[in-house]
């Protein structure tokens, strides 16, 4: 009768410690899938801190092993570890697939690093499963943060703390709905403007109404993004660019006179200035907010050639909440803040986000659109 209830007891420690994801399941420092995720954010966070990238490497199963994952990574727990140096991290990625973090390798010897490890693991999958078997398996790396402004400059890979079921939680619920009815009862209310500004816009110079740019929006998704047009039209767009490069890497001085936006800049018409003055020409995102594309609140949505230069910590900005109309930073002085202080903001708003935030930021923004500081 002892012997029954210590088996029991055992199973239940065993059950227990598994849903806690405590436990290295598959011994031989290969680590569960929870504990393998702790350990990707982790080390996405020190390379963060010291500015060196991360490397991973995933190898996804392939055929044959549909029914019997366990199998697949049972056996890589014991052979992945021997093709790698003991300071690397190797354990269970969802579905059939395993991955390794490749501790501390430099910029420059990332490409040595791919070549050395893939050839020993290829020949690990080959010598254990066959070669046939192995044919079908995938050995692929994956690099943070990626150079670019391309889809790869958001792998989500490196950021297993965001789901799919974060958009389910009752905050972001919330959220949602607090976006739709905002978005409607802003329509109605600034519905005379609407009606006036395309007159204006036409009136002022030849072209469109409406400016139509890509963005980037919520984990590094690109999306269409509605304005006014306050520029001419088929302006280069050079002039910006090189301002937000040097920007981004600092080689503008901070200070009260520094701006995100230039500020005289000659591509904006006349009715374009008084339009960015008060913000105007940002309320056809109202749109983009009833299509779910951005929020009411939430950091801006930045342009491809913004991106390109960003470093890793400056991505995630973009992680976790759709980009806003209005924001942490357009309370705080819009384009009079530098721009590391304005991703500071940003972050700061996504770790405390909260619905009475949101409310609180879109009550302070009338007094910041009226003021017109750092609107240009």
């Amino acid at each position: 009768m002892d012997g029954q209830w210590t088996k029991k007891l055992s199973w239940w420690r065993m059950l227990c410690e598994r849903s806690a994801g405590s436990t290295d399941h598959f011994g031989h420092g290969f680590h569960a899938v929870e504990s393998f995720r702790q350990k990707l954010s982790q080390e996405r966070k020190r390379a963060e801190r010291a500015g060196k990238p991360l490397l991973v490497m995933v190898v996804t199963a392939g055929g044959g092993f549909e029914d019997a994952p366990a199998a697949f990574l049972g056996r890589l727990a014991k052979e992945l570890p021997g093709c790698l140096r003991d300071t690397d991290i190797c354990g269970a990625l969802e579905g059939r697939a395993a991955g390794a973090i490749l501790i501390e390798v430099a910029a420059d010897k990332v490409k040595e690093a791919e070549r050395c490890v893939g050839n020993k693991v290829t020949g690990m999958l080959r010598s254990c499963f066959g070669e046939e078997a192995a044919s079908r398996m995938v050995v692929t790396f994956r690099l943070y943060p990626e150079s670019g402004g391309d889809s790869a400059a958001f792998d989500l890979l490196f950021f297993p703390e965001v789901n799919a079921t974060t958009a389910k939680t009752p905050g972001a619920l919330a959220k949602r709905a607090l976006d739709l009815v905002g978005s409607l009862t802003a329509l109605l209310l600034l519905s005379p403007i609407f009606l006036l500004a395309p007159l204006a816009i036409r009136l002022g110079s030849e072209g469109p109404v409406f400016f139509v740019q890509e963005r980037y929006g919520l984990n590094g998704v690109r999306f269409k993004l509605l304005k006014f047009r306050s520029m001419h039209v088929n302006r280069d767009d050079a002039i910006h660019r090189e301002f937000v490069k040097e920007l981004i890497e600092g080689r503008i001085d901070a200070g009260e006179d520094t701006v995100y936006k230039i500020t005289s800049d000659p591509r904006v018409t006349g009715v374009g200035r008084f339009l960015r003055a008060y913000s105007l020409d940002e309320l056809p995102q109202l749109f983009n907010v009833l299509k779910g594309e951005m929020s009411l609140v939430g950091p801006r949505p930045p342009i491809h050639y913004e991106v390109e230069n960003y470093r890793g910590w400056q991505r995630n900005r973009l992680i976790g909440k759709k980009p806003g109309i209005t924001g942490a930073w357009q309370v705080s002085g819009r384009s009079s803040t530098n721009f590391d202080e304005m991703v500071r903001l940003d972050l700061r708003y996504l770790r405390n986000w909260s619905v009475l935030l949101d409310l609180k930021i879109l009550l302070m923004t009338p007094m910041a659109v009226l003021r017109c500081r750092g609107a240009y």
